[in-house]
C-alpha cells in the first residue's frame, strides 16, 4: 500500500520517493544466511525465474523497492519514448497526406491556367478564376 501512496502522490519528486523506497529497503532488509534461507524454504530457482521476478542477476537476491521503482522508471520512459515515436510518425503521415493534396490542388490550378492561356484568356482574367497571382500565370505563360 506504500508503495501505491508513493507512486501515485503528485507532490512527491521522484528523487524523494527513491530515496523512501531505499529506507524502506534498508527496514525490510534481511541478512544473507536468513536470505538464502528463506530462498530454500520457499523453492524458489532463481536461475528459472530471474526473467519473471526481477531478480538482482549480480546479488541474486529479491528486488528491493528501489531497484523495482528504478525498474519501473526506466519502462515507463521506453514505453512514453515508444509511445511519442509512433504519435510523431502518424502526424508526419498526416501531414504528409495534407501536403501532397495541397500539392495537387496546386498542380490542377497550373494546368488549368495554362489551358486558359492556350484558349487565348488574358492573365488578369486567368489569375482571377484559377486564384492564382499575376506573377505566377505570367511565368504559366511564359513556359507555354
Amino acid at each position: 500500500m506504500v508503495q501505491v501512496f508513493i507512486l501515485t502522490n503528485p507532490n512527491l519528486k521522484s528523487n524523494v520517493a527513491e530515496a523512501l523506497f531505499y529506507f524502506i529497503d534498508y527496514l525490510l532488509y534481511l541478512p544473507s544466511e536468513l536470505t538464502k534461507q528463506l530462498t530454500k524454504d520457499l523453492s524458489i530457482n532463481i536461475e528459472k525465474e530471474a526473467k519473471h521476478m526481477l531478480y538482482s542477476e549480480k546479488l541474486k537476491e529479491a528486488p528491493t523497492f528501489a531497484e523495482y521503482f528504478k525498474t519501473v522508471r526506466e519502462e515507463g520512459f521506453e514505453k512514453g519514448m515508444e509511445m511519442g515515436i509512433e504519435k510523431g510518425i502518424e502526424k508526419g503521415i498526416e501531414k504528409g497526406i495534407e501536403k501532397g493534396i495541397e500539392k495537387g490542388k496546386m498542380e490542377e490550378k497550373r494546368n488549368l491556367a495554362a489551358e486558359l492561356l492556350r484558349e487565348g484568356f488574358s492573365v488578369e482574367k486567368v489569375a482571377k478564376m484559377v486564384k492564382l497571382s499575376l506573377d505566377e500565370v505570367k511565368e504559366i505563360g511564359k513556359n507555354l
